[in-house]
């Protein structure tokens, strides 16, 4: 019984000790650069605005107003805006021009960027 414990113990050290006298393999880690393939997308149509007539009708013009826009366009409908609102109008439109040309630009710097990235792999194949 007593060899049997030794042997078992003997055994269980061997089996134990066994996977540490392996040496590990070498783990070797390579940086690779890898460029993204981003295609530049078309850009979109330009804005086709339709002309609009804008009427300023007062207390003086509104009877001649009246019976003219009456005669071109048979409906007879106000949209009506103070001066502080058409101040706020121009003041949006604006802001608008201002987002939008802001936007241009983001994307005009990545477009740059983008097509630099494909020359300098065009340079580098040659």
């Amino acid at each position: 019984m007593m060899i049997q414990k030794y042997c078992l113990v003997i055994l269980s050290l061997f089996l134990l000790s066994n996977c540490s006298s392996i040496p590990e393999a070498k783990v070797v880690t390579v940086t690779e650069v890898i460029k993204p393939k981003i295609s530049v997308v078309e850009r979109p149509k330009p804005i086709d605005m339709t002309d609009l007539k804008w009427y300023v009708v007062t207390e003086n013009n509104y009877k001649e107003f009246s019976e003219k826009f009456t005669k071109e366009n048979g409906d007879y409908v106000f949209y009506a805006l103070s001066v502080r609102d058409f101040e706020n109008l121009a003041l949006n439109m604006a802001d608008i021009k201002r987002y939008l040309g802001q936007q241009k630009e983001i994307i005009l710097y990545y477009e740059k960027s983008v097509t630099e990235i494909v020359e300098e792999d065009l340079d580098g194949k040659e």
